[in-house]
């Protein structure tokens, strides 16, 4: 696996990869329990449970969930593997990486040693180190030798192969994502956790929520010209998050329709962001809302809750519930569109800092009042909207951070309600 001397730019270190959740999209024992009988699957599941609520060591959730495959073969979970998609750019990451000097190795306190041969020779890895597991035959006898399952055990494992290749761990980035990789992310001069548990996050050195394995050259100064610029991927960033804010323009057209299923869809969907972030703060990505929020927040968000989309979704369904139909619509008009329209025309047009709030312009507070005094236009009077865009300028204004997704849609339906009497 490994390329003639030579060949290769002066060492610059080594970069060691996870290898479940990080190189591969799927879990490997995950994958092997679905393909075990019903009752062989349901232990494995109660046994994935412990783990990553961390009622379970890694090393007792491994040893169990090899002794319930006994009796398989090497070769049906080399077949296995070779099955579970890469993550996206892993390849590609991989080869940019020793393009610049650095050598990889794969690391694993859940993968078999010898699926992890295969994995290395997949993505162009230098050596790799995974579980030991005994057999007999060709078949595993259900027992796991030694104790590199464990976290110690795999900063152990990673050290001797530091010590043969001539490098400490000064010289040691670690690309992780579980708490399986504590004990190595704290001896690493480097760690970089990609989608992370929740246990990694305070120790990382940086944290990025992606699909694609090549945003984490943004993180390596000389990596960044073969992956995303952080220019581009701030500029890829915005428009998504945008655009996503945008959606919410679709409620009020559909409330009008059916207001008692627009409070149920727009509830549901609340309440499913709050269980993405429960269950994300503990290793799990729920489909499609995990990915949502991994790609929407903003990097002060990574290490917590992020609360902007459920605020959100709260202010929208508070608006709905409070307040009448045409008020309602304002507020949410006004926060789907005048709040992105100002955030981005104060990204690009704005120069002048508010006083009391510098994270924002002159320039994004004028286009809140003028969107928000135009949306009111086609349901009040002039003298009304003026009103409300003045409302929801100074709200938006306000030095708040997320909780203007819930008081924007609510504020700017009352101030409708007081300036016209839409409630007498």
């Amino acid at each position: 696996m490994s390329e003639p001397t030579g060949s290769r730019p002066a060492r610059r270190g080594i970069v060691a990869f996870d290898v479940d959740g990080v190189l591969l999209r799927g879990l490997f024992l995950w994958r092997l329990a679905w393909r075990s009988n019903p009752w062989t699957l349901l232990r494995s599941l109660w046994l994935g449970f412990l783990l990553k609520t961390g009622a379970a060591p890694v090393e007792v959730a491994v040893e169990a969930a090899y002794r319930y495959q006994r009796g398989r073969s090497i070769e049906e979970l080399c077949r296995l593997a070779d099955s579970i998609a890469l993550r996206k750019g892993a390849a590609e990451c991989c080869s940019r990486l020793k393009e610049l000097g650095y050598e990889i190795v794969l690391v694993s306190a859940g993968v078999p040693d010898q699926v992890i041969e295969r994995i290395a020779g997949r993505v162009g890895a230098d050596d790799g180190r995974g579980v030991p597991l005994e057999t007999e035959d060709g078949r595993l006898t259900g027992r796991v030798v030694g104790a590199w399952h464990s976290g110690e055990g795999k900063r152990r494992s990673l050290e001797r192969f530091l010590a043969e290749r001539g490098y400490s761990w000064g010289d040691t980035t670690v690309v992780v994502d579980d708490r399986s990789n504590i004990e190595i992310v704290e001896s690493a001069w480097r760690s970089i956790a990609i989608n992370p548990e929740y246990p990694i996050l305070p120790v990382a050195s940086f944290v990025i929520h992606t699909r694609d394995l090549r945003e984490i050259l943004e993180f390596l100064p000389e990596g960044r010209r073969f992956g995303y610029s952080p220019s581009e991927a701030a500029a890829r960033h915005e428009v998504f998050r945008k655009a996503l804010h945008s959606c919410a323009i679709a409620v009020p057209f559909v409330a009008m329709w059916w207001r008692g299923f627009a409070l149920w869809f727009v509830g549901s969907v609340t309440l499913l962001l709050i269980l993405s972030e429960v269950f994300r703060q503990l290793g799990v990505a729920l489909p499609f809302f995990a990915d949502v929020t991994w790609r929407a927040m903003r990097p002060e968000e990574e290490r917590g809750i992020v609360g902007g989309p459920i605020l959100y979704g709260v202010g929208i369904w508070l608006a709905l519930r409070l307040f009448p139909l045409e008020a309602a619509s304002v507020g949410i008009f006004v926060l789907a569109l005048g709040d992105s329209l100002a955030s981005l025309s104060g990204k690009a047009f704005g120069r002048t800092l508010l006083p009391h709030n510098p994270r924002k312009t002159f320039v994004g507070s004028l286009t809140v009042f003028a969107v928000g005094a135009f949306i009111a236009m086609l349901y009040v009077p002039l003298p009304s909207a003026l009103f409300v865009g003045l409302m929801a300028s100074l709200l938006e204004s306000l030095p708040i951070g997320a909780l203007d997704n819930l008081l924007l849609p609510v504020v700017t339906a009352a101030a409708v309600v007081v300036s016209t009497g839409l409630w007498m």
